[in-house]
């Protein structure tokens, strides 16, 4: 390899080594420092730019760097100490505590006789400018790092080994020391170039040029298995840095590839255009890449017409407001990529806002924003054909109330002249007459209840008197009180009450004052058949022997104009419980 282009690379891999490890650095100072480890591991990290940093030095300014570097080289086993205490924290081991304490005053003691002893010299080599080399001290307090990060490496690949069959947190922590142990493993292979003038070793030093690829494999260890919990848009921010940096180490050396193997051109004006060209292909090199790096990222790219259009589509689908604002972020997350409990859309009523954006970068950002505005769009159809729904149903329901007031009227005149002609009929048919008499009556009176426009005049009413009138079992607060329509009130519980005596032998009413208040009728009858559970309230609907089948659906339509709701509900010792929920007037 041409000898400038050769420094060129060994400097370029260095300075990308810096430069991701100070990066990873800060962003864990400034986004996890306060979890387990973030301390330890912004010290380490700042220990490898600084390495990195000190044997850059030498390639560029020759024995002029030697103070600097021999120093840095001598303090190299402190965030290897640190390393030491990174792991040996996050595998949470009960001897942490004097592990770290001997693994510091080991490092402390390297330092001290590195300092007063001397660790080596720059020198030149092989074309370089200068190459640290180390002297017999140099080489035990650079023995003494490797021993540190050995006793890391050993147990990082105990946790790996120990809890790889293990299940949930664990098996996570197992894979989390696996991702770490292979990029430090990387990490230390890539030591080994520094290594070779020492050694005599008289070829490139080709491990240091796999020096950019720790820091990247260490943060996918980190940020992959999330060995810290941080924000997700600033986890990809620093991803998306490494990444790039790789990429553009990548493109100048495929850039630099005519010139290694042509050789250097001779005179300024080639040499000149050769440089000229040599950028070109590295700045045509690098767009594709970074290109590939925005879309592994940040996947999602631009929105088009097609998207908008098959967006609008698909947020058609859903009938109600839970369903749309499920649909929603089921298309953010698939076109950005994003976890379950990820960034996502909030839908309140027709307004649609974004929670966990803040930080999200503006392209991405936009996307969702876009996708929240057909969303809001799609909320006020859906609003506008619910609106047209119950203005419809209010309508048929007026007209079945005047059909049947007519209806009622028609037959009541016949059933009340039949009634009269019946009074010279044998006595057991009279009662027969009369028992048929008042089952159409009753029908005819549950149809006009049902159809008709429930309107109701709200007071408290005191919850302990309403259930003494029925005379059940009674388990009130003292005092509690519930804003609603005496008659209107008193019509509902008296159909509950009566189902309740039909199908069981105790029956109590059971109230919380919530907010919002609530008021149980429960009973110990046979319970509700799962077959008719979810049309309950409707009508026709009946789960008791001889009853119109409107009942229920009466108490709904009642609830219904206090602004409240009758459900199904659950309480242990009762079969069966219907709870009234009160709300805000209609």
């Amino acid at each position: 390899m041409d000898t400038a282009l050769g420094i060129l690379a060994y400097v370029g891999a260095l300075a990308l080594t810096a430069l991701a490890s100070l990066l990873l650095a800060v962003f864990v100072a400034l986004r996890a420092r306060m979890l387990p480890g973030g301390r330890l591991l912004v010290v380490f990290l700042c220990g490898v730019a600084l390495w990195s940093i000190a044997q850059a030095a030498p390639a560029l300014l020759g024995p002029a760097s030697g103070t600097f570097s021999t120093v840095c080289v001598a303090l190299s086993p402190l965030p290897a100490a640190a390393f030491v205490h990174l792991v040996f924290a996050y595998a949470r081991c009960a001897g942490e505590r004097p592990v770290a304490i001997a693994a510091y005053a080991a490092a402390l003691f390297a330092v001290t006789v590195g300092l007063v002893f001397g660790v080596g010299a720059v020198v030149p080599w092989r074309g370089f400018p200068g190459f640290f080399v180390p002297s017999p001290c140099g080489w035990g307090v650079l023995g003494a790092a490797g021993l540190l990060s050995l006793t890391g490496h050993l147990r990082l690949l105990q946790t790996w080994l120990g809890q790889r069959r293990a299940s949930g947190e664990i098996r996570r922590q197992s894979e989390q020391a696996r991702a770490v142990f292979v990029a430090s493993g990387l990490g230390l292979v890539a030591l080994t170039g520094f290594a070779f003038p020492a050694l005599g070793i008289a070829i490139y030093p080709f491990p240091v040029l796999l020096l950019p690829l720790y820091s990247v494999a260490l943060v996918y260890g980190i940020v992959r298995h999330r060995f810290m919990a941080v924000d997700l848009w600033a986890r990809r921010a620093l991803v998306w840095v490494l990444l790039l940096a790789g990429a553009g180490m990548a493109s100048a050396l495929i850039a630099a590839l005519p010139l290694a193997l042509a050789g250097r051109p001779a005179g300024f004006l080639a040499t000149w255009s050769a440089l000229a060209a040599t950028l070109l292909l590295g700045m045509a090199v690098l767009t594709p890449m970074k290109r590939w790096v925005d879309r592994l990222v940040f996947p999602g790219g631009q929105v088009s017409e097609t998207d908008i259009a098959t967006w609008r589509d698909q947020l058609a689908e859903p009938t109600d407001a839970a369903g749309l604002a499920a649909q929603a972020n089921t298309l953010l997350r698939t076109r950005l990529g994003l976890p379950e409990d990820g960034p996502h859309l909030v839908l309140a009523g027709e307004t649609v806002t974004l929670s966990g954006w803040d930080d999200a970068p503006l392209a991405t950002r936009h996307i969702a924003e876009r996708l929240a505005a057909l969303v809001g769009e799609a909320a006020r159809r859906l609003t506008a054909a619910q609106r047209l729904v119950a203005e419809e149903r209010e309508a048929r329901l007026a007209e079945i109330g005047a059909l049947a007031a007519t209806v009622a009227h028609d037959l009541r005149n016949p059933l009340g002249i039949v009634a009269m002609a019946a009074t010279a009929a044998p006595a057991d048919v009279r009662g027969e007459i009369a028992e048929q008499v008042a089952r159409m009556n009753h029908l005819i009176t549950d149809i006009l209840d049902y159809a008709r426009a429930w309107t109701v005049s709200p007071r408290p009413l005191d919850v302990a008197m309403l259930a003494g009138r029925f005379g059940i079992e009674a388990q009130v607060p003292a005092g509690m009180t519930v804003t609603a329509d005496p008659m209107a009130l008193d019509r509902a519980l008296a159909n509950l009450v009566d189902n309740a005596r039909a199908l069981g032998n105790r029956v109590a009413l059971i109230a919380e004052p919530g907010p919002p208040a609530t008021v149980d009728i429960c009973d110990d009858g046979p319970g509700i058949p799962a077959e008719i559970a979810d049309s309950l309230f409707r009508p026709f609907v009946s789960r008791r022997p001889g009853g119109t089948g409107l009942g229920l659906a009466i108490v709904r339509r009642v609830m219904e104009a206090h602004g409240g709701t009758v459900t199904l509900a659950a309480r242990p010792g009762w079969s069966t419980c219907l709870r009234l929920t009160f709300g805000n007037p209609t």
